[in-house]
């Protein structure tokens, strides 16, 4: 029988892969190098698409201390993984949301699947291990057969109970196929060409313990096991059941304590408006969220104490380690003593960002800054004070810009800032204000004594109004135009024309 479906779901026209884009994504998260350029290519092909991955951007969840306003920007701001994922989700539930089957609640069906995937991740946010959005795409799709064996075969379901539960559905699938659809989705999942990881996180999340928990499959099949199980106490027909039923499994099979899982239940419910809003779907009745609230209040009063610190610690040594990597693997990049980005390096990002511009369609702004006077500085108090003048100026620039802009040390007293997705408009109020602060700043240079200094900036922009034919002409543009600054008196912004270039 399980042989048999197997062939149908071969020959299913209307299920048989993904919607085209789902599938370039498919391609692209399986690249060793994923680029941004090509997410960014695949993505845009559904304005629908990209509307909700800027919104996933600018939403609770996901969201930094700066709105995206492009794509270009949310794709920063998510990262490559975030946004792969995110956008396969999307497009997988945007294809297979509607339908009708003898015995599936395909809006049921829906409910459950975000719901997994949003409590696989919450669940994954208290192990090391699993990326979050490998347990959110996991959770989406670990019931996605149902769907295929209900297109494929339409009475396949039709002998379930109008308020059926998931252990109601995997009986009648093992007593027709002699098997259930953790399984076929698995078996699904490797016809679509997913990564094996995933595939076999859903085969095996009905029986998490076959695979060994010291394993980070095993540990993210469990969580996959755990988060259903959740949702199966959401969505229970009259009122949700005792916790203390889950607390077990949650104890056996990640060692949580129960009130790890009644903060569990809670972030999760607590975020339920977010996802709706985010997946246009609704996903949980209030009064329902109220009741598990209520619970998961009750089992937090028993939570160790002990637990709560040894799980802390846990993460906390990570983030240390995470952290001396990711600082030892920078190194060779930064400036000695500024500590900004070098010149060999910011030559690589600008390559990047500029070809990313030409591809995606986005602007991207250069600023040159070159401290006004500064070898006056250096002759009148010494080295050691313009060092310490350079240094003051490096912060003060990172400290006003996004996460995902970069500053560069050019040389000498000369900086470069790196905007992406910024257009001239925007560009020039950012300089506007960093000279504000450049004039504000005090730098000592003896005791009792301040001095302060100012900048020349030159401000250039690749974009569909103006474009450069390459990235060395939208540099020596930046640099023209910092001439043109010191030529008008210093302490000012001036932005890229034309007849600057002629004047060159």
């Amino acid at each position: 029988m399980l042989d048999s479906l197997k062939r149908k779901l071969q020959v299913a026209a209307n299920f048989a892969s993904p919607p085209a884009i789902a599938m370039q994504i498919i391609a692209l998260a399986g690249e060793p190098d994923i680029d941004l350029v090509k997410v960014a290519a695949a993505v845009s092909q559904d304005p629908g698409l990209t509307a909700k991955i800027l919104r996933v951007a600018n939403s609770s969840l996901y969201s930094k201390r700066r709105r995206s306003e492009n794509l270009r920007q949310a794709l920063v701001n998510l990262g490559l993984n975030v946004t792969t994922t995110l956008a396969l989700s999307f497009s997988l539930v945007s294809a297979y949301k509607n339908g009708q089957g003898a015995g599936i609640d395909y809006p049921r069906f829906w409910r459950r699947a975000i719901l997994s995937a949003s409590a696989a991740r919450t669940l994954g946010t208290l192990h090391s291990g699993p990326a979050l959005e490998d347990l959110f795409l996991a959770g989406l799709l670990q019931d996605i057969a149902v769907l295929a064996i209900d297109r494929a075969q339409p009475a396949f379901y039709a002998g379930l109970p109008a308020q059926y539960s998931h252990a109601d559905l995997c009986a009648l699938e093992r007593q027709q196929i002699g098997s259930d659809h953790a399984a076929v989705g698995g078996w699904l999942m490797r016809q679509w060409q997913l990564p094996e990881s995933l595939c076999a996180v859903v085969e095996a999340s009905h029986d998490p313990e076959r695979i060994d928990r010291g394993q980070s499959l095993g540990l993210a099949t469990r969580v996959i096991a755990l988060a259903s199980g959740c949702v199966e106490v959401l969505l229970a027909p009259h009122a949700p059941r005792d916790l203390q039923d889950l607390a077990g499994q949650a104890q056996a099979w990640l060692g949580m304590e129960a009130g790890q899982l009644a903060e569990v239940m809670a972030s999760m419910v607590a975020e339920i408006p977010e996802i709706e809003r985010l997946f246009e779907a609704e996903l949980l009745d209030a009064g329902i969220a109220g009741l598990m609230l209520e619970q998961a209040r009750e089992l937090l009063t028993f939570r160790s104490m002990q637990a709560l610190d040894q799980v802390s610690k846990l993460h906390d040594d990570c983030a240390h380690l995470e952290a001396r990597t990711a600082e030892l693997e920078l190194r060779h990049r930064r400036d000695a003593l500024t500590g900004v980005y070098n010149r060999g390096h910011l030559d690589e990002i600008l390559e990047k960002e500029f070809r990313s511009a030409v591809v995606g369609g986005w602007p991207l702004s250069v600023v040159f800054a070159d401290l006004d006077r500064f070898k006056l500085v250096n002759d009148t108090y010494g080295h050691p004070t313009g060092d310490s003048v350079l240094k003051a100026t490096a912060q003060l620039l990172v400290g006003e810009l996004r996460d995902e802009d970069v500053v560069a040390r050019y040389g000498g007293e000369e900086f470069v800032i790196v905007l992406p997705g910024i257009g001239t408009e925007s560009a020039r109020n950012i300089c506007d204000r960093l000279l504000a602060r450049l004039r504000a700043l005090q730098h000592e240079v003896a005791a009792g004594t301040t001095i302060r200094t100012t900048a020349s900036l030159g401000l250039a922009t690749h974009c569909a109004q103006s474009p450069f034919d390459g990235v060395g002409d939208l540099i020596k543009a930046a640099d023209r135009c910092v001439y043109a600054a010191k030529e008008a008196g210093r302490d000012r912004v001036v932005c890229f024309k034309p007849e600057l270039a002629r004047t060159a």
